[in-house]
């Protein structure tokens, strides 16, 4: 088989499931639960059957470069492919009882879904400007799409608008510094970039104004204050399942590119790139912290939650090591699991009551003893505490910070840490220290209950045996070198397809 077609197997995949859904959506005539149940089970075998098409990278030999060189294949891309169909794993089984999609016909929905997945794999691959400009294009029209999903909500629509100009203004940026790197270099290839960047020290002026634009593009693509404004709205305006999915897989894509473009490609230790990057990381810790504290929805809490935790993962990228790209795996990992898995309460919680307020959380651990351990779990990992897998991943950014002479960003990280444990602590308050307004039991269907198993068991897994992951991405750091761009190795050198079970991804 020819290795290109190997390695787009898994867009090839998802883009197969998504037309066959939307077929099917054409010849339905109406919503029936037949109809759900199979286009359903449609995306979750089309989400299973693109991870066991994933091949892993091989540390040793390098990356491979294919499609024109346009798209590469290393740890980078394995990394962010393994988190994008995760995602898109969870959030298909958290769609499936979703209350606000009764009577609703979902075809459409699934393919939708795979259809921007399929972007965000292309997008940790791309290895070209136009190829970051296209898989950012193929992912956000489909995402702006579900966004507003729920048409005869006004806020979803409100949110699509919103995350529609917001996706055109940074697309916009991005393209006009596509072209004046065109213009300075006469390519727009990574690896071009990366060969001339004497050039770029020499035209200082014109470097600043690239630097700039990415910076902005990349800063609304993953929510960086202070291109922020559209989370909150988005997340409380669109289908709660699909907050969950803008909460982690484009975020990752965003900063994954980041890592690639600013932290690879260009020397992250010229151009003012690494300190520019540790200011836009604290003011967006402190910032969204900040604000959080003052969050009375939950859906926007952990809107801001998730635009905090992007600044703790850049620390990553400041670091400009293999370490820190190595903590970036760990971090992006971890936050996929405790993420998702308060989503999943919050979902569970507002099937039942029909409102994400933080009133409706009273008492809930007597109604729900068991969600609302699990949510204490997760809540724990998102501040950063032991022996979750959160405080491992946020021990690693900081510890790779550290090592690099970052002292300062360390202790502004460590002081939002422990702003941020307030506004997590609201929720555990209203849980455990109010009387609850109603005591009837909550229901989970068995797509939630399986859902909250896997990520309770990676959050607290990971938190106790962090080993085990630790060598993985170590080796995938390693491999995503731009020093090995040159050497391409060969299909058959690379390992076999990973297992498609969570459960197994982790394994060294």
């Amino acid at each position: 088989m020819n290795p290109s077609i190997r390695l787009l197997a898994p867009v090839f995949s998802l883009s197969a499931f998504a037309f066959l859904l939307f077929g099917v959506d054409a010849m339905a005539e109406q919503a029936t639960d037949r109809l759900r149940r199979l286009s359903f089970w449609l995306g979750l075998i089309g989400s299973v059957v693109t991870a066991l098409l994933l091949v892993a990278p091989s540390a040793d030999l390098g990356p491979h470069i294919f499609g024109r060189q346009m798209l590469i294949w290393d740890g980078l891309s394995y990394f962010l492919s393994w988190i994008a169909v995760l995602t898109l794993f969870f959030v298909i089984l958290l769609s499936e009882r979703y209350r606000e999609f009764t009577g609703m016909r979902l075809s459409a929905y699934f393919g939708l879904l795979l259809l921007s997945t399929s972007g965000l794999i292309l997008l940790s691959s791309a290895n070209d400007f136009l190829m970051i400009f296209l898989s950012i294009e193929l992912f956000g029209v489909p995402a702006f799409i579900l966004t507003g999903y729920l048409r005869h909500k006004e806020r979803s629509s409100e949110a699509a608008i919103k995350f529609f100009l917001i996706g055109a203004f940074s697309s916009a940026m991005l393209a006009y510094g596509i072209s004046i790197i065109y213009g300075l270099i006469g390519s727009t290839s990574l690896v071009q970039l990366h060969q001339s960047l004497p050039l770029l020290q020499d035209k200082a002026p014109l470097a600043m104004l690239i630097v700039f634009f990415l910076i902005v593009s990349f800063g609304f693509k993953i929510a960086l204050v202070p291109f922020h404004m559209w989370v909150p709205d988005v997340f409380e305006g669109a289908p709660t399942p699909i907050a969950a999915f803008v909460s982690v897989a484009p975020k990752i894509a965003g900063a994954a590119i980041a890592v690639r473009v600013l932290g690879l490609a260009l020397n992250p230790s010229s151009l003012g790139v690494l300190n520019v990057v540790a200011v836009l990381a604290v003011l967006t810790m402190t910032i969204a912290n900040i604000i959080g504290l003052q969050q009375t929805n939950v859906v926007r809490l952990l809107a801001y939650s998730s635009i905090a935790h992007m600044g703790y993962l850049l620390l990553g990228l400041v670091a400009s090591s293999t370490m820190g790209l190595s903590s970036v795996y760990i971090y992006g990992w971890v936050y996929l699991f405790m993420n998702l898995g308060a989503f999943a309460v919050v979902i569970c919680l507002g099937n039942e009551t029909g409102s994400n307020d933080l009133s409706s959380y009273a008492g809930l651990a007597k109604r729900a003893p068991f969600v609302s351990a699990l949510l204490v779990l997760f809540l724990i990992s998102l501040a950063g505490l032991p022996p979750t897998a959160g405080f491992v991943a946020k021990f690693f950014v900081l510890s790779a910070a550290f090592q690099s002479h970052w002292t300062w960003l360390v202790l502004a990280a460590s002081a939002n840490s422990v702003i941020s444990i307030g506004y997590y602590f609201k929720i555990l308050h209203a849980m455990y220290f109010q009387k609850p307004v109603d005591e009837t039991p909550i229901k989970m269907p068995m797509s939630t209950r399986f859902t909250l198993a896997a990520t309770s068991f990676f959050t607290l897994f990971l938190g106790i045996f962090p080993q085990i992951y630790l060598v993985k991405s170590q080796s995938l750091a390693e491999s995503s070198q731009i020093r090995a761009i040159s050497a391409p190795v060969s299909i058959a050198e690379m390992a076999p397809a990973a297992p498609a079970t969570p459960e197994a991804a982790v394994q060294p």
